[in-house]
């Protein structure tokens, strides 16, 4: 039978996961202090040989729609991990698959994606779940943003991530600041007391009226893992990390299923989805170059590009910014009853309109004017004229 609010003592009200997902095909229900892992092949020894690595839920550090991540700490070291454990009906091994698959080809890019240290198939209550274990990364969107160096390095390092995927063949398909973050400084040498203290008590709560085994005894709600960066980082400039590789696929392959924000959509992919009602759309290379350049405007800017809008409203945005039209999209814009009109003028007025909000957090009026040069060049429609990662590397 489906949970409802009403089962719970307490409704989430999104500072906690769903806890209606805590059912056949959701969440695995963890306790703090659980210890998870796997039998693995131990690539250091004679071939067959295995070894458990066993991993001691520390604390939350946060959740989304299809999976839960917590902070670990193995058993057999001081050293702090993140985990991953995914849905149930949504433990295919894809993201584990992309996380190899970007190592095919060192670049200097490969330091701005997460690092696959470890991953198996945790089996509980709520079925199957997938488990990825990689190093600790705090989400960008929770980590007070700095000045104009600061922003300008999160921006290059995500390029450079960007970069590091082409090189070995894989889309990425979700890019945007959600999914990106900033690596936690080594915490080998730090007292695993002090972590957790300066990570913030537990706020956990009584979760189920009912307890069932698919239910947590509690929730608890996120640490303060964007406090605890800020305190290690100090002044040191951050390294850019972009995580969530679901959608990843190869490049001339379609994504297992689509899932990009609407923020971020390439005007080719929004037209086949409202338009030419495809419902997974292919992607490729240049679907992440435009991605590349929504999510760059709101590392400057600190708003996103197209705010509020949804996939049926975001074409008259796309046109107002860009000023022209492809030819495949000429006939059906003419039939609509409100299409605005479209001009280069137009184009340029929006941009010196967005200049004041880009020149806050730039250096100078050279670096602003440099920088919308750049987005220009970037959010363009034809993708085959979008620049490619190493060509906006160097870019001035």
């Amino acid at each position: 039978m489906a949970l409802e609010s009403g089962d719970f003592h307490f409704t989430s009200m999104g500072t906690t996961e769903d806890m209606t997902r805590y059912t056949v095909g959701g969440y695995h229900p963890i306790r703090i202090g659980d210890i998870i892992g796997s039998t693995r092949e131990d690539d250091t020894r004679s071939s067959g040989d295995t070894k458990i690595a066993q991993y001691r839920i520390m604390h939350k550090l946060g959740f989304g729609s299809f999976a839960m991540v917590w902070l670990a700490q193995m058993t057999t070291s001081p050293a702090f991990v993140e985990v991953k454990i995914t849905t149930a009906d949504d433990a295919s091994t894809n993201e584990a698959a992309m996380l190899k698959a970007v190592l095919k080809v060192r670049t200097i890019g490969e330091r701005h994606v997460p690092t696959l240290l470890d991953h198996f198939i945790l089996r509980g209550p709520n079925g199957e779940h997938l488990v990825l274990v990689t190093d600790v990364v705090a989400p960008i969107l929770e980590v007070p943003f700095s000045g104009p160096l600061w922003r300008k390095t999160v921006a290059l390092g995500l390029v450079k991530a960007v970069a590091h995927l082409h090189a070995n063949g894989i889309v990425h398909g979700d890019l945007h600041l959600g999914n990106v973050g900033v690596a936690i400084p080594k915490l080998i040498d730090e007292d695993p007391n002090e972590i957790m203290q300066d990570l913030g008590a537990y706020n956990a709560r009584l979760y189920p009226s009912k307890q069932t085994s698919s239910l947590p005894p509690y929730v608890v709600s996120p640490c303060e893992l964007p406090t605890f960066y800020k305190q290690l980082a100090n002044s040191n400039l951050p390294q850019t990390k972009l995580f969530d590789f679901g959608g990843a696929h190869e490049v001339g392959k379609l994504p297992l299923d689509f899932q990009c924000a609407v923020v971020a959509c390439a005007p080719e992919t929004v037209f086949s989805l409202v338009v030419e009602k495809i419902d997974n759309p292919p992607m490729e290379l240049p679907t992440d170059i435009w991605a590349l350049g929504t999510a760059i405007y709101e590392i400057v800017t600190g708003s996103s590009l197209f705010y509020g809008v949804d996939y049926s409203g975001i074409f008259s945005k796309m046109a107002e910014m860009l000023g022209t039209l492809p030819d495949g999209w000429k006939e059906w814009w003419k039939s609509r009853s409100k299409a605005p009109a479209v001009s280069p003028s137009g184009a340029d007025a929006w941009w010196i309109q967005r200049r004041e909000i880009l020149r806050k957090n730039c250096a100078d009026d050279a670096d602003v004017d440099a920088l919308i040069a750049l987005l220009r060049k970037i959010l363009v429609l034809d993708p085959k004229a979008r620049p490619t990662p190493e060509q906006i590397l160097q870019d001035a």
